[in-house]
């Protein structure tokens, strides 16, 4: 009967010793686990176990690196890795088998778009040639002055740059804007054509579509057409400041219909209220024509502009190789065609003559 009890206490002694030695376990298998390393992820703090190398970090925390392309011109990709992306381990390129420390940091460089360089190309051109834009009618030698990308050779700029004396003929261009335009045009045409006198008609295309005839009658009278825009783009955007392909279709459409349409090939653009910049000049140069410009401007369009008043300033103005600047569309040109004969037979007096500008 005593040796039962003894047995129970063995037991109950058993159990005391075993949960008194799971704590004492347990932190000696804690106190054996190291810590985790801290370190700076784009200038973030971050965390990797011991021994985790740069390579295994970089997957872990999802690092990638874009690559800068190489651009022409125009913005347009000549190269997607010309300057590839890097990710370093304390500024330095690393191996990715490179075990990490305590303190390291990784940063991400990406790569950055640069764009081609540029050269200039300058050449005499042969002759004696207008200005581009070409503001009279007088002619000289002509230096070519080109920019374009190193790489693509794609033009940024075409400069036309007179050298030398400047020959002014005895003659005065006569232009005229915003055509073909039912009734005034052709009434301008009447007192051209009666008083024997060739002259230059910039039109807008979508007035060209739409009086045909009118252009027939210009083309059978023997003038020079130019081209003046789809839509004769204006305020509040200048037509310079036009995105480039909204500038190049808008005189590409216009010439395209009278080449089509009529069989007239256009060599003269007059730009939308003479706005103009090297990449007007650019994109009419790689469609064959030449920006034409003006050295007097009566202002015929404005409201109220008397017979008397645009006389005047016509022939107060002109001088050899001038270009006027006149009006056959865009309102009521009456006093335009009344001032018509009064200018041409004021400029010969002056022992000039009216003429036409030649593509």
């Amino acid at each position: 009967m005593s040796s039962r009890p003894r047995r129970r206490n063995l037991s109950r002694t058993a159990l005391i010793l075993t949960v008194a030695l799971v704590p004492l376990l347990v932190s000696v298998d804690l106190s054996d686990v190291a810590p985790p390393i801290p370190l700076a992820v784009q200038g973030k703090a971050g965390y990797v176990a011991p021994g985790t190398t740069f390579g295994r970090a970089i997957h872990q925390f999802d690092l990638h690196a874009s690559s800068g392309r190489l651009l022409d011109v125009e913005g347009k990709v000549l190269e997607y890795r010309a300057d590839p992306g890097r990710i370093l381990l304390n500024g330095q390129e690393a191996l990715k088998s490179t075990e990490l420390a305590a303190g390291d940091e990784i940063t991400v460089v990406n790569g950055t778009d640069t764009t081609e360089g540029t050269r200039r190309v300058v050449a005499e051109l042969e002759g004696l040639r207008p200005g581009n834009p070409q503001y009279t009618l007088g002619t000289s030698r002509v230096l070519l002055v080109q920019v374009e990308g190193r790489i693509s050779g794609k033009v940024v700029s075409v400069d036309y740059r007179p050298i030398g004396h400047v020959s002014e003929p005895l003659e005065v261009a006569l232009t005229f804007d915003d055509g073909p335009w039912p009734g005034s045009t052709r009434k301008v045409l009447d007192v051209l054509e009666r008083m024997g006198v060739k002259a230059t008609f910039f039109m807008i295309g979508n007035l060209v579509d739409r009086y045909p005839d009118i252009v027939q009658n210009v083309i059978a009278a023997g003038m020079t057409i130019g081209d003046h825009s789809w839509d004769h783009p204006g305020p509040p955007t200048p037509f310079a400041d036009l995105r480039p392909h909204r500038i190049q279709t808008e005189i590409a459409q216009t010439a395209g219909l009278l080449q089509q349409g009529f069989g007239y090939t256009v060599g003269l653009f007059r730009p939308p209220g003479g706005s103009w910049n090297a990449s007007v000049v650019r994109t009419a140069d790689a469609l064959g024509m030449r920006l034409v410009l003006w050295s007097v401007d009566p202002r015929d369009y404005s409201a109220g502009s008397t017979t008397a008043e645009i006389t005047r300033s016509v022939l107060n103005s002109v001088r050899p190789g001038s270009i006027v600047l006149l009006h056959d569309g865009g309102g009521d040109r009456s006093a335009t065609i009344k001032a018509l004969p009064r200018i041409i037979r004021g400029i010969r007096k002056m022992g000039l003559e009216p003429a036409a500008i030649q593509p």
